[in-house]
């Protein structure tokens, strides 16, 4: 484990890294391999553990090492919480526990990569910035019911990276238009633009939620979803009242964790014969 993932280079401060300790060996191994197949690259992955790398850590001397940037940061910042987070790091390195760095510039990296720390049990998961420390509590999904409500969620705040990360990497979308997204980031790309420019001010609330397991780790979800506070199109038209929509989603284990394979959004029509099916359906 310490050979695979530390003999690469000396290291420096954790700038744009997320961080972790995990205690147990196993887990470690597991953490890494599951940030691999979530598309990190070996590269951007580093595990401090043992005597080899508390020497590196310690080394005297070393003008530009971890150990000096991480005194000056302790000087810079005494009183702030990343001193206390930096410091017990170090020290989960002298305890022979396993911290974890990996590179994650953009905010959806960082959102996946803490929820695989904290799926294998890391603790003091945070994103080390430019300039500040940030707590990154897990955001896994316990259940398929789950899903729905993060989406929600994630659509409310206007947070793009948030909703993309409840997908598989090469998960699928279909808007009800016709609009298709083949993966997480074309994913998160048609909807930073949605968000931004068109729905603005828009509210999703969840209705009723419906789960059909068609495995143990397999499941079809559909959420009843009301779409409220559109913006008026460019000739100014007031925007129709709040609609109902159907969402489906495909979802799957991973882990202890439910991701999306795929989702589709479909419109209610108001008219008799949908209120008819609605009905017959349970809505």
């Amino acid at each position: 484990m310490n050979s695979a993932s530390t003999e690469r280079r000396d290291f420096a401060y954790p700038t744009n890294r997320v961080v972790g300790t995990v205690a147990d060996g196993g887990n470690a191994r597991a953490a890494t391999g599951a940030l691999l197949q979530a598309g990190f690259h070996m590269d951007d992955i580093d595990v401090l553990h043992g005597e080899k790398d508390l020497e590196r850590l310690d080394e005297i001397g070393a003008e530009h090492g971890f150990l000096a940037q991480f005194q000056r940061t302790m000087i810079r910042t005494f009183e702030l919480e990343e001193f206390k987070h930096l410091t017990h790091h170090l020290e989960d390195v002298r305890a022979g526990r396993f911290v974890i760095m990996v590179l994650a510039k953009r905010r959806v990296q960082r959102i996946v990569a803490a929820d695989i720390l904290n799926r294998y049990g890391a603790e003091f998961v945070g994103f080390y910035g430019r300039w500040a420390w940030e707590a990154l509590p897990g955001t896994a999904q316990a259940s398929p019911q789950d899903i729905p409500v993060l989406f929600v969620q994630a659509w409310n705040d206007r947070d793009p990276d948030a909703l993309a990360s409840l997908f598989d990497e090469d998960g699928e979308f279909v808007h009800f238009t016709g609009l298709c997204c083949h993966d997480r980031e074309s994913i998160r790309k048609a909807h930073t633009n949605g968000l931004a420019r068109v729905m603005t001010k828009s509210i999703l609330a969840s209705d009723a939620t419906k789960v059909k397991l068609l495995a143990p780790d397999v499941a079809v979800v559909h959420a009843r979803m009301m779409l409220s506070g559109d913006t008026p199109d460019s000739a100014g038209t007031p925007p129709p009242g709040p609609r109902t929509t159907i969402v489906s989603f495909v979802v799957h284990r991973a882990g202890d964790r439910w991701l999306c394979a795929s989702a589709h959004t479909t419109d209610v029509i108001p008219d008799t014969a949908t209120t008819r099916i609605d009905a017959a359906l349970g809505h």
